[in-house]
């Protein structure tokens, strides 16, 4: 119970209240001296119904590998000794309480070998040599079968990266980056063309602009009409593989309904153009290594004077190959929320970029090259790929950019200019 406490006040379970009553469930089995099953778990901590199906929902096993990787990051990081650490085997639902490395903790007591029965005849060394072989490909391959059962979306769920998405209570909300788009009327007020300004991005912007310049409202009307960027459905496709692994709600919005009570209230996951955060762009690049110039093709390293320009809105007649950008950032929002960017001056690096945080290995190096912190610790940092793009296809990329974000002042105004 002492370790349970200093467990709970070092705030590696994150914000959730799940994972202490998952914990708490645990702690009472053990002391019950009972292992309980996956389904028992799922009613009594989760509140599921008796049709609860683990073949189908894993909801249990992920939170199980989370709580493990959890209790192997306390035991590893914390400073003090008791000598006792807490455990959950692989592949088990049980909590253990382990001794020191050395495996004798305070008040450890050797465990009593018992008597051998009259009659009894030990085996012979190599019968014993055989069986332990045996028992021990045995119990590798139930662990082997029980670890596959999370799926390399249910590990990337549990990473640094994606982690305090969903390490808490708090809701989630995928903002898709669309262009508001309005009518230029002809002399007699038939729709001559379709515009799209960077600079008007809901009928609400449209409104504001008749206010300052009311002779426009003859010329310009609201048709009540978006569009999305062709990268928009294969990446959501799969960014949705790591979000639904998660029993959380999930709200899909286009930016021209975003708001700021959405951005105070959720864990937002922006996906679209760079040229399409609107509300976002001034909180992205407010605290970024990286400034973006006026047509949204251009990418600046402020601290090497280094200029990214995707050729995707430049291409020749007969050319059908490119350099684009794909962006990714992340910081801690306004009320302890995170926010994900990923974005692409034009499509091959918005999809590059999904593909990425859907990819267990592009996970881990990208992990690496920045350094991220600890699973639920706040993750700040933003990165930059290099695309090879085909027919608004990604073929290649590579990682030209990373860096830690200073997000402190972001939501204070200190770094908004």
């Amino acid at each position: 119970h002492e370790e349970i406490d200093k467990i709970t006040a070092s705030g590696v379970l994150g914000r959730s209240r799940t994972y202490g009553r998952l914990l708490e469930y645990l702690v009472k089995c053990s002391l019950d001296g009972r292992t309980p099953k996956e389904l028992e778990i799922a009613v009594e901590v989760f509140g599921k119904g008796g049709d609860f199906d683990p073949n189908q929902d894993s909801l249990v096993r992920v939170y199980m590998h989370n709580l493990r990787h959890k209790l192997e990051q306390y035991g590893a990081q914390r400073a003090d000794s008791t000598g006792y650490r807490l455990t959950i085997p692989r592949g088990e639902y049980r909590l253990v309480v382990q001794g020191d490395e050395v495996g004798q903790g305070p008040g450890a007591v050797a465990p009593e070998i018992p008597a051998e029965p009259t009659g009894f005849r030990r085996p012979s060394a190599w019968i014993i040599a055989v069986l332990g072989m045996l028992a021990l490909n045995f119990a590798a391959y139930v662990t082997l079968d029980r670890d596959t059962e999370l799926t390399p979306a249910q590990r990337l769920a549990a990473s640094p990266v994606w982690a305090n998405m969903f390490d808490d209570d708090i809701p989630l909300l995928l903002v898709v980056g669309d262009y508001y788009i309005f009518a230029e009327l002809d002399e007699i007020g038939n729709v001559r063309r379709m515009v799209r300004d960077f600079g008007i991005n809901s009928a609400k912007d449209l409104d504001d602009l008749f206010m300052f310049a009311p002779d426009l409202a003859e010329k310009y009307y609201d048709l009540g009409l978006t569009y999305l960027p062709q990268a928009s459905a294969p990446a959501l496709t799969d960014l949705l593989r790591v979000v639904y692994t998660s029993s959380k709600p999930v709200r899909v919005t286009p930016m021209s309904d975003f708001s700021a009570a959405d951005l105070k209230n959720n864990h937002v996951i922006y996906v679209g153009y760079i040229s399409a955060l609107d509300t976002l762009n001034e909180f992205v690049f407010a605290a970024s290594g990286l400034s973006v110039g006026d047509t949204y093709d251009e990418l600046t390293d402020e601290a090497t004077g280094e200029i990214f320009t995707s050729g995707a809105g430049m291409l020749r007649y007969d050319q059908r190959n490119y350099r684009d950008y794909g962006l990714f950032s992340t910081f801690p929002g306004p009320s302890g929320n995170q926010v994900m960017i990923i974005a692409g001056t034009r499509d091959a690096g918005v999809m590059h970029v999904a593909q990425a945080l859907a990819d267990l290995s592009d996970v881990e190096v990208l992990e690496q090259r920045v350094g991220v912190s600890a699973a639920g610790e706040p993750q700040a940092f933003e990165a930059l790929y290099e695309v090879t793009g085909l027919d608004r296809m990604n073929l290649d990329a590579m990682l030209v950019y990373a860096a830690p974000l200073d997000y402190r002042g972001i939501w204070r105004g200190e770094l908004l200019q």
